[in-house]
């Protein structure tokens, strides 16, 4: 089982079809048998039109998934939102939803959970009234590739949607530009490269990022970043954290 910090391509990995889906093809990039990750579980999904995730709930699981490609429909506690490319869709623990793809064109989706769900029937209810009960709140925020802010931009957290173990942000890096995922002792961390490179150092390895790759930190593990001179960078930094300790949001923080 890999600790150190890892880059692993959907590429190299078998597809599976996952369990409550229709025309849905899977790749689980980040996980305990890929990377030995314990508290986040990261996967890419191909989807035809009309089909997808039928209704569902996850009692002690926080779900997001983003879509890369296509369009798409998620419904959650009788909200129904439209996904299209730079969305991301936030689902609390115990909430019931359902996804479909709308694009002709099949919907290509990063999807998140923390804690790790790993196709375990133990984390899945199928019949509304054997739901746990869970905050009913669930956000879609996007954020274009094209937007001009630049930096780490909070996307899903404690703060924005009441996130409890999981936190993601947008990455946009200037031409040259450096940055920097800091130690987390309680989290594991993902940088996703979406578009143009970056160069990483962390555990004492360079990493060479292209568009599509993922790099794992375990817990504890840094890792600075530099953008290619030739062209911006984009990406998204994924955490997933051992349940009680989530980070306090500036809300809360004393003197805030």
């Amino acid at each position: 089982m890999k600790t150190l910090p890892t880059v692993i391509r959907a590429a190299d990995l078998a597809a599976y079809a996952p369990a409550n889906h229709t025309g849905t093809s899977n790749v689980r990039v980040i996980g305990p048998e890929t990377v030995g990750a314990t508290v986040l579980e990261v996967l890419v999904g191909t989807i035809v039109k009309s089909q997808g995730a039928r209704p569902h709930a996850h009692p002690h699981l926080e779900q997001c998934a983003y879509m890369i490609d296509g369009t798409g429909e998620s419904e959650a506690e009788g909200r129904v939102e439209a996904l299209g490319a730079g969305t991301w869709a936030y689902v609390p623990a115990g909430v019931f939803h359902s996804f479909r793809v709308t694009s002709d064109q099949p919907g290509r989706l990063l999807v998140v959970y923390a804690p790790p769900y790993c196709e375990n029937p133990a984390h899945t209810i199928t019949e509304p009234n054997g739901a746990a009960a869970g905050p009913a709140r669930g956000e879609v925020r996007v954020l274009a590739a094209g937007d001009a802010a630049t930096g780490t931009i909070p996307l899903i957290d404690r703060e924005t949607v009441g996130a409890r173990w999981v936190d993601i942000s947008a990455l946009r890096m200037p031409a040259g530009s450096a940055s920097a995922c800091t130690t987390e002792p309680d989290a594991e961390q993902v940088l996703y490269v979406e578009d143009g490179r970056i160069d990483a150092r962390a555990g004492g390895q360079d990493f060479g990022l292209a568009p599509g790759d993922f790099l794992f930190l375990p817990r504890g593990a840094a890792a600075s970043l530099r953008c290619a001179p030739e062209r911006p960078a984009s990406g998204f930094f994924i955490k997933g954290r051992l349940p009680g300790t989530a980070s306090v949001p500036a809300s809360e923080r004393s003197g805030s």
